[in-house]
């Protein structure tokens, strides 16, 4: 009885969306001799997303984003414009998600849909808009993040790189490229990174604040992906070739990894020693021995190796 009466309440509210919605669209309608209050309708179509936001009709919030996003686009009001379409583009996700985690999803992803268009409608405004690159680099990175590891949400972060790159979007890029299976693609996206930060910061301070950080994932990360990989020293550039090339011997002060210790400098070098000469039974031995250094990714890299290896 109470999912009954909450399905007639959800179907009432409906109904008195489409209403609302219908009164103030007739309202943009050209009548003689006198002009539609654009203006008005936009605050109309605002405050009626706002109600549909409290009552949880995502999907309706975004129409009437985008109605007001419409009307604002009709104004010339570019900043206004890209703003109302960006809550459009986010109710529908919301949406979409919310159907998803129902175990409801839409046969054709509509509201999905209709988030990649609003997002898609914003980024083409904010190119015309000057001052605007920062913020259609987070837009393009937020489209991505919801699209996840697709062809769609790669082609988002290559746009949001384009734009403004940051070590947030590369890296979702290269995670994007191994949920995939494309390890071509993530090492070579790592390894442009890489020369990225060594190029504009130089080596001289490359042990110093997060670069280090990032350069110590993107060492491991990249260590691991070529031991996949196994690519003949033929094809290799020879920045990349030189990441195998330190772990292939065992000598003092050979480590030149910002954050590495030690301990995990000798782990990679019997990593790498192990995969050259074959040896599953010691790979295994290091995966748990290795397990500490790694995040879950590189945990994930860690077990493909392995697995890779097992087969040959």
């Amino acid at each position: 009885m109470a999912h009954a009466g909450q399905s007639t309440r959800k179907i009432k509210e409906c109904n008195e969306f489409l209403t609302q919605f219908h009164a103030i669209s007739s309202k943009l309608k050209k009548r003689f001799l006198k002009k539609p209050n654009v203006s008005e309708a936009s605050e109309q179509f605002g405050a009626l997303a706002t109600q549909c936001e409290q009552k949880e009709l995502w999907q309706y919030a975004g129409l009437c984003w985008l109605a007001a996003a419409r009307c604002q686009g009709t104004l010339g009001n570019g900043p206004s414009e890209i703003n109302l379409l960006t809550k459009a583009g986010r109710q529908f996700l919301i949406s979409e998600k919310k159907n998803c985690d129902i175990g409801c999803p839409s046969m054709g992803q509509e509201d999905l849909q209709a988030a990649v268009s609003c997002f898609g409608h914003a980024l083409a405004r904010s190119s015309d808009q000057p001052g605007f690159s920062t913020m259609s680099a987070g837009l393009a990175m937020e489209l991505a993040l919801a699209l996840g590891p697709t062809s769609a949400g790669i082609q988002q972060l290559r746009t949001a790189i384009s734009m403004q790159k940051t070590p947030q979007a590369i890296n979702t890029l290269a995670s994007y490229y191994i949920k995939q299976g494309d390890y071509v693609g993530a090492l070579q996206v790592l390894t442009e990174f890489v020369d990225l930060i060594e190029g504009c910061i130089g080596p001289g301070t490359i042990s110093r604040g997060n670069y280090s950080v990032i350069l110590h994932r993107c060492e491991i990360s990249r260590v691991l992906l070529l031991l996949i990989l196994q690519p003949t020293p033929q094809r290799l550039p020879s920045s990349v070739e030189q990441v195998l090339e330190k772990y292939a011997w065992i000598e003092e002060g050979t480590n030149s990894v910002p954050g590495m210790c030690e301990d995990e400098l000798l782990l990679l070098q019997s990593l790498v020693l192990a995969c050259q000469s074959r040896d599953h039974q010691a790979l295994l031995e290091l995966e748990g021995e290795l397990w500490p250094y790694l995040d879950a990714e590189q945990k994930e890299l860690l077990r493909k190796l392995v697995q890779t290896l097992g087969f040959q």
